[in-house]
């Protein structure tokens, strides 16, 4: 995998796209943390933590252990520097969560009630690569079991290249459905734009993937907008978004457990949003 290409020189543009383009606050870390439900008093690993964005979010929001995971070198540090000033109590790791050797690293294997990762899963370029992270993140669970939450592609994005353009982003894959096939993402972050590749996967093969890692309950849940971000921006401008998001959320459950009372409602037997 090349994520290091793509990601080591886009650290700084990634950490500011939060705050500078509204739909990750308003519908993205809105609709993942949601999705991700209470985390107080537990530990949950974060896959493919880029700059530590969600990790500290979830930290902040009451776990008790969190743990960061990228392959980008760059990413590791920015987080590792960030945490020497602010003290929040994370840890990062520098490891490929494509290979199932990365839950070998001491206190990873077992340890964990949640495992996170947002926008991971589309860098996979295999099937090998999909399922690798997969495993990685069942064998970060619990013997008993947990949840594995993951924001993807959503298999049936808008290849419109204006659909998304109100938010900053542009996205663009090849017309076939062959899976993994070759997308890109641009995204216009102030003065920055990230150049992105990424691969587009079934709803059947993200499945399949967590099916063969041990995962045996999946659900899938769409965006949603929060109030804040309604009234900030009004009705008009996510209604592209709302009605094809670049996004969805998948929640994997193995083991036994309860469903989280304050989990939004996943979507019956999703079709990917046709494209538009």
């Amino acid at each position: 995998m090349a994520m290091d290409s793509q990601f080591d020189t886009a650290v700084a543009a990634y950490e500011r796209s939060m705050e500078e383009m509204p739909f990750r606050e308003h519908i993205e870390e809105y609709s993942f943390l949601n999705a991700v439900g209470d985390v107080t008093g537990r530990d949950v690993l974060d896959l493919g933590c880029g700059s530590g964005l969600y990790a500290r979010r979830l930290r902040g929001a009451g776990a008790a252990r969190v743990v960061g995971m990228d392959e980008s070198a760059a990413m590791v540090e920015h987080a590792r520097r960030r945490e020497e000033r602010e003290g929040l109590g994370v840890e990062y790791l520098a490891a490929n969560a494509t290979d199932p050797g990365a839950t070998d690293l001491p206190g990873i294997a077992g340890a964990f009630d949640v495992v996170t990762a947002v926008y991971v899963l589309p860098y996979a370029p295999t099937r090998e690569a999909l399922e690798g992270f997969c495993v990685t993140a069942r064998r970060a669970l619990r013997p008993t079991g947990g949840r594995f939450v993951a924001a993807v592609l959503n298999p049936g994005f808008s290849t419109d290249p204006q659909w998304y353009r109100g938010y900053g982003m542009r996205l663009s894959a090849r017309q076939s459905p062959a899976e993994g096939t070759p997308g890109h993402l641009r995204a216009w972050v102030g003065q920055d734009v990230l150049d992105l590749d990424l691969f587009r996967w079934s709803a059947a093969a993200h499945e399949q993937a967590l099916a063969a890692a041990g995962f045996d309950r999946v659900s899938w849940i769409r965006p949603t907008v929060s109030e804040e971000g309604l009234a900030k921006h009004g009705e008009a401008f996510w209604e592209n978004y709302l009605t094809c998001p670049h996004s969805l959320i998948i929640d994997a459950q193995a083991g036994p457990g309860s469903e989280p009372a304050d989990r939004p409602l996943p979507v019956e037997n999703p079709a990917p949003t046709p494209a538009k």
